[in-house]
């Protein structure tokens, strides 16, 4: 349970009323051992007590449990109290890599003389992944819906759609791969773990398109001749659902990586009639030097492909802010709960 002593300051909290059943979302600022904490709701911090300490930068959601003159009750509400919860949990405890962290382990596996065709398939998978996988500074937004066709999360679709080649994504060759090397021990495992988690991203970017137009997907990066994952969420509102028009609408973008040479990056863009506007989000002062060195070649990258900026700027956040965070936990909409299909 989480009380709150006061309203702090700032602007107010918006229209609707503070009242039992509401949703809300909240970030720690501060928490003391004591349970004395700093919450952050919107654009007000906010005086509160909690059972237990939390790291600063936790993103809590909250269900207002009660009212009086003097104090809101508020409980905190988990994944698992959703239709999906079990695979928002799951998907969440990989972190920013996702199930695809399960590849560092499936290409770092040693084969036993003998073992060919495993072979083969783990070397065709590597190579499929590596190959697909977008290149900062060359990749194009055809790289990216690429990407997307090829990630495994469209598998079933283009089964549907009679479409050749059941491998050619990451999701068929990863089934290929488990039913070759079922013998394999640690190679196994780290297999259907990989397809494991595919199929749980599948089902949670199920329920939240059909409702809310929001999709979670992996973001497979290679720089520096190093392979990493991070993730990007696409957000084209409820217009944007399944069997809707194509009308004008705000379509949002969040990407969460890391770089070498930057850290910790997060990336939010909204755009409206081919008109961006976003922030970059980073963890240290040489790498806002950096982006704010490069934002008017940002710029005008933007402008090449048909978009007009008209805000975009850079900002520096605590590390714990961004430490263990991820896009997981923005399918969460920012005052009204998760939006899922029942």
């Amino acid at each position: 349970m989480v009380s709150f002593f006061g309203f702090g300051r700032g602007k107010a909290l918006g229209h609707r009323p503070i009242s039992p059943g509401r949703r809300v979302t909240a970030r720690v600022v501060h928490s003391d051992p004591d349970g004395s904490a700093t919450l952050r709701i919107g654009k007000r911090e906010i005086a509160a007590t909690l059972a237990h300490p939390m790291k600063n930068g936790t993103s809590m959601r909250l269900r207002v449990t009660d009212v009086d003159t003097s104090r809101i009750a508020l409980r905190q509400i988990t994944f698992a109290d959703h239709p999906v919860g079990r695979y928002l949990v799951a998907l969440r405890n990989l972190g920013r890599q996702g199930p695809f962290q399960h590849l560092f382990t499936l290409f770092g596996s040693s084969l036993p003389k003998g073992s060919a065709a495993v072979s083969q398939l783990k070397e065709k998978l590597q190579d499929f992944v590596a190959q697909l996988a977008v290149k900062p500074g060359k990749s194009g937004a055809e790289d990216v819906r690429r990407m997307v066709r090829q990630s495994g999360l469209m598998h079933e679709h283009n089964l549907l759609q009679g479409a050749d080649g059941k491998e050619e994504d990451i999701k068929g060759l990863s089934m290929a791969l488990a039913h070759a090397a079922r013998k394999e021990g640690s190679l196994s495992k780290a297999v259907k773990a990989l397809i494991d988690g595919i199929e749980k991203l599948q089902v949670v970017n199920r329920a939240t398109g059909e409702i809310s137009g929001r999709f979670l997907l992996p973001l497979p990066l290679f720089m520096d001749g190093k392979l990493s994952f991070g993730q990007l969420l696409i957000d084209r509102g409820e217009e944007g659902r399944p069997g809707r028009g194509e009308g004008d609408r705000v379509t949002r973008l969040s990407m969460h990586v890391n770089l070498s040479k930057i850290g910790d990056l997060r990336v939010d863009l909204s755009i409206y009639k081919g008109a961006v506007r976003g922030t970059l989000s980073v963890t240290n002062p040489e790498a806002e030097a950096l982006l704010l060195h490069d934002l008017d070649t940002l710029t005008e990258s933007l402008a090449e492909k048909g978009f007009s900026v008209r805000g975009l700027g850079v900002q520096r956040v605590e590390r714990a802010v961004m430490a263990g965070t991820s896009l997981v936990d923005d399918l969460v909409c920012g005052m009204d709960g998760l939006h899922v299909a029942i």
